[in-house]
């Protein structure tokens, strides 16, 4: 089974984040494949702000948590979890296809 994670960059951050490289902390997930946002440069003031994970297309975490070591030292975070309907497969559909568009790139060929 392989496993996809979609992390900030501090370089897609511009700033905002410094320290380790966010895809750093999955480096011992067997089979993992890392992904980042692949910023428009016509937009430049976006950001990624997604904080959600899905499990098999039946579970879905959905929260506040953000990926880095300011969250886990400086922030109280919440989040839901949804297990069955649609809503996981949905969102794992809708990964597939930023994957395919390319707006999401492989973090490391």
């Amino acid at each position: 089974m392989r496993t996809h994670v979609v992390v900030e960059t501090p370089a897609g951050a511009r700033g905002l984040i410094s320290g380790r490289e966010p895809a750093d902390a999955f480096e011992s997930v067997p089979a993992l494949r890392p992904w980042h946002w692949a910023r428009d440069p016509a937009r430049a003031h976006s950001r990624q702000h997604a904080e959600l994970a899905v499990a098999d297309r039946r579970t879905l975490l959905l929260g506040s948590a953000n990926l880095t070591e300011s969250a886990a030292h400086r922030t109280m975070e919440a989040g839901v979890l949804v297990t069955g309907g649609e809503a996981p497969r949905r969102a794992a559909e809708h990964i597939v296809e930023l994957q395919r568009l390319g707006v999401l790139r492989p973090l490391r060929p």
